[in-house]
């Protein structure tokens, strides 16, 4: 009897196996079937998608390029203001002080330039060059001629402006 016990087990057992590799056989097929059906379900999904990726891809591309513009904008306007808060504090001072604070323009050839315009520009493109450097001393050389003013600060660094 335990022989037949065994024969039996045995033969469940190889019975067991038999099954469980045709379930598996039958799982991968039915899995291969399933991705068939689905790849050109997937393929139509990314055509109909493709477009309005690269739309967005666009309009990402559009803000970016106009957030830089206006950054740099926002930017020179900074780097302007103290030269003109600085000139408008400094002509309100002149006033209460009583004095007559002279403007002074240099012409040339039917073109005018004010001194002071040309002084906080050679401030302004200095401090743009060297913005830990504070300038203690500022000497102006104006060429009309060559339509431009050379300047030197702090006895050190030179540099032209146009104008």
């Amino acid at each position: 009897m335990a022989d037949k016990m065994k024969k039996a087990v045995e033969e469940a057992k190889e019975q067991t196996a038999k099954v469980v590799e045709e379930v598996k056989a039958e799982t991968a097929r039915k899995v291969a079937d399933a991705k068939e059906q689905v790849k050109p379900v997937v393929e139509k999904a990314v055509e109909q998608v493709a477009p309005a990726v690269e739309k967005a891809k666009k309009g990402t591309e559009k803000v970016v390029r106009a957030t830089r513009k206006s950054a740099e904008k926002v930017a020179e306007s900074a780097a302007k203001a103290p030269a003109k808060a600085k000139a408008a504090v400094e002509k309100t001072a002149r006033k209460v002080a009583g004095e007559v604070a002279p403007v002074v323009y240099v012409q040339y050839m039917g073109d005018e330039e004010s001194v002071e315009d040309l002084v906080a520009s050679a401030k302004l493109a200095f401090s743009a060059e060297h913005p830990r450097t504070k300038i203690t001393d500022l000497r102006l050389y104006i060429k009309p001629e060559e339509r431009a003013a050379y300047y030197v600060v702090n006895e050190t660094f030179a540099g032209r402006i146009g104008f």
